[in-house]
């Protein structure tokens, strides 16, 4: 898991990570 920059908000995170889940999955 990368570490998260305090800069970057918890929603913007959790949504780049859904994406990347989604991502593992369908490739």
């Amino acid at each position: 898991m990368p570490i998260v920059v305090e800069s970057v908000s918890l929603e913007d995170y959790l949504t780049w990570l859904k994406n990347k889940i989604n991502f593992d999955f369908t490739v």
